[in-house]
């Protein structure tokens, strides 16, 4: 008799601790094929837009299913401005490319504002860190993740990139630029 109780408490332990388990089950979602950052400025010439190739990133939620942590990886090098390899090397150059090679996106903490996921966190460029809250339309159910945020040149302590000695600059307000498919 002694020998039934003990399965059904060791029975009934394993059930709770495996239902505790699911209760409390992480989630982590990869950037997946054709998501997209980018960051659109204007200049004394023209607008411009410049692509992030490479990039890298994860969302990971409790078992609540709340944005527990954000992380992204761009690789400066990978951002082509589409007007060839003399602009790009402008490119590299004021995001200190050699120096700070990737910029980063690290959200330590979440909100919900109408439906909408807002991450706050810190973004790193050039070497500088900036606390910021970003912004996204979506779900993480849909897999799908839109949105944009300003930012400035002079916000990451960078002299905007100029051309044909200096009478053409990029002015200091920006706008990055996101479309992200996810994958669990």
């Amino acid at each position: 008799m002694k020998q039934v109780v003990r399965k059904q408490v060791f029975f009934f332990v394993v059930a709770l601790f495996s239902g505790l388990s699911a209760i409390n089950a992480q989630d982590t979602y990869k950037i997946g094929d054709g998501s997209r950052i980018w960051v659109e400025g204007t200049s004394t010439l023209r607008d411009w837009q410049a692509e992030v190739g490479n990039f890298t990133g994860t969302i990971t939620t409790d078992g609540t299913g709340e944005v527990s942590q954000v992380n992204l990886s761009m690789n400066v090098k990978s951002m082509d401005g589409g007007r060839g390899p003399d602009m790009n090397a402008k490119i590299y150059k004021a995001l200190h490319a050699e120096e700070h090679p990737d910029m980063t996106f690290t959200g330590q903490k979440a909100a919900t504002s109408e439906g909408d996921l807002g991450v706050y966190g810190t973004l790193m460029v050039g070497g500088v860190s900036k606390a910021l809250m970003v912004s996204a339309m979506g779900s993480l159910d849909s897999g799908v993740l839109t949105g944009e945020h300003a930012i400035k040149f002079s916000e990451f302590n960078i002299e905007p990139p100029s051309a044909l000695f200096g009478t053409i600059v990029c002015h200091d307000d920006l706008l990055v630029k996101f479309e992200l498919n996810l994958v669990k």
